[in-house]
């Protein structure tokens, strides 16, 4: 691909050691390698005009040994991280050139640093803390407060309560991923907010790619601010509830009965992070705490590997290039992702299911009163209706087309 003279324009590029590799990328478009500490050496001597020779001849006095750089500098020519310098080529083509590579398009990047910076300091977090255990000392002390899934049933004035339910779940989904976002620029890191699917659930998420540009302690902040927000936001409302069982202030029967339900989503938000077979926050932090480049798909094909020993039709995956730190870690990994199997049956058993029933048979009451028996309620059920169908519509889409995708790939 490249002669030994060829000159290479090297991008400005970040770089933090991560394990026994580097993590190299570019901020601006969002990209990240991770190669070995040598390879950054030579990218160090190319962005410094040496042409292929010169450098590999400097590798080869080191380390003893010629390098193949030929796939190496095609993958990052590939990434946008260099380009080969073209004879003859002028200022003003390098400069339309550059602006041509892709560039990300961040969310909220003006948003202010410094205020990011007060917004989690220490003394924040450290109230947000005491917030969650007040509300932990709380529920001890009156565990009728503990939200329960029946919390979430509402027989009555169902089209009212769901839409408030649901404009509330939106705005606290979006602050979630904001509080992430939020964080991250505390380090001077941009991010974007999109949305998703976790299997056939409708789901936002932010793109923190640009956390792997700090040093590692520096992201689990980031990662676990949308956990910390929704704690202290289901902390709150358990404390309004507790405040309220104790007569220190008086709501009206609604109101008390939508802070129930709120309070029991957010717990099952943060329920949600536990399910370790799909890439939840917590999965994130693992996977960054113990160095894993591919933690979730590098588990799938250690349990695949298990079940290819028992059953012969089942084709094994080769894992052989796998350190053997990071094979520790999948083989103890995959328990918990067994486990969050387990957990996500569990609820699904426990909440969705038993939720879902009580619902079905009041809206099947509704329908089969028909129209004419009561207008009002049975335009109520078609709307509550509409709420589970639409969503659930648009996670099935979303998942089904990611299946099509994998197997036409």
């Amino acid at each position: 691909m490249y002669t030994a003279d060829t000159v290479f324009r090297v991008q400005a590029f970040t770089r933090q050691p991560e394990g026994e590799d580097v993590i190299i990328g570019r901020i601006d478009t969002g990209v990240f390698l991770a190669v070995p500490s040598e390879a950054v050496e030579v990218l160090d001597h190319l962005s410094r005009g040496m042409a292929i020779g010169e450098a590999a001849n400097l590798f080869q006095d080191k380390y003893g040994e010629k390098p193949d750089l030929d796939e190496f500098l095609g993958v990052l020519e590939s990434k946008g991280i260099l380009e080969p310098v073209v004879q003859g080529e002028t200022a003003e083509t390098r400069v339309a050139q550059a602006g041509q590579a892709p560039r990300v398009r961040y969310h909220f990047s003006n948003f202010s640093r410094s205020l990011a910076q007060r917004l989690f300091s220490r003394r924040v977090i450290a109230g947000s803390l005491a917030i969650v255990m007040l509300a932990f000392m709380a529920a001890a002390r009156n565990p009728s407060l503990i939200p329960r899934p029946r919390d979430l049933y509402f027989p009555d004035r169902r089209a009212l309560t769901w839409a408030i339910l649901i404009g509330a779940s939106y705005v606290t989904i979006f602050i979630h991923e904001f509080g992430h976002l939020v964080a991250a620029r505390a380090l001077g890191i941009n991010s974007r907010i999109g949305i998703s699917h976790r299997l056939w659930y409708l789901v936002a998420e932010t793109d923190l790619t640009g956390l792997w540009s700090v040093p590692k302690r520096q992201r689990y902040l980031p990662m676990l601010a949308g956990v910390l927000i929704d704690a202290v936001s289901g902390s709150l409302l358990v404390l309004l509830l507790f405040a309220a069982s104790r007569q220190w202030l008086t709501l009206p029967p609604l109101a008390l009965r939508l802070a129930r339900a709120m309070a029991f989503s957010y717990m099952m938000r943060i329920l949600w992070q536990f399910f370790l077979f799909v890439r939840t926050d917590f999965y994130y932090v693992i996977a960054s705490l113990f160095n894993c480049r591919n933690l979730l798909k590098d588990t799938q094909g250690f349990l695949r590997n298990q079940l290819a020993r028992m059953l012969p039709f089942i084709r094994s995956v080769d894992q052989s290039a796998i350190p053997a730190s990071e094979r520790r870690v999948i083989r103890a990994y995959s328990v918990v992702w067994l486990a969050g199997r387990v957990f996500a049956f569990i609820l699904l058993f426990a909440v969705t299911i038993p939720l879902a029933i009580l619902y079905i048979g009041n809206l099947a009451k509704t329908f089969r009163s028909g129209f004419r028996s009561d207008p009002s309620d049975f335009l109520d059920a078609l709307v509550v209706a509409a709420y589970f169908v639409i969503p659930t519509a648009l996670g099935l889409t979303l998942w089904m087309g990611g299946l099509i995708r994998r197997t036409r790939s």
